[in-house]
């Protein structure tokens, strides 16, 4: 999902909000998000070392670029919110 996606998501989630039919996103959240995220890098770090096999390895690089992503992005909206 690109950040104009995000950004159309967040306009959405803004204007629930304002009609009473969504909760307050709070900071607390996204940092439970973000710790989440880190937690299932490191575990896929730990297994990257242990794999030999070659698609194995891209596919576990793919995850944890797409990981590091997320927390950009959610890093992002929490300074939107």
């Amino acid at each position: 999902m690109g950040l104009s996606n995000i950004v159309k998501r967040l306009n959405k989630y803004q204007d629930r909000l304002a009609e009473g039919k969504a909760e307050k996103i709070k900071s607390r959240h996204i940092q439970k998000a973000i710790e989440k995220l880190a937690a299932k890098e490191i575990e896929l770090t730990a297994e990257l070392q242990d794999v030999t096999k070659l698609e194995k390895r891209k596919r576990l690089n793919q995850k944890i670029s797409t990981i590091h992503e997320q927390i950009e992005k959610a890093k992002w909206l929490e300074k939107q919110i």
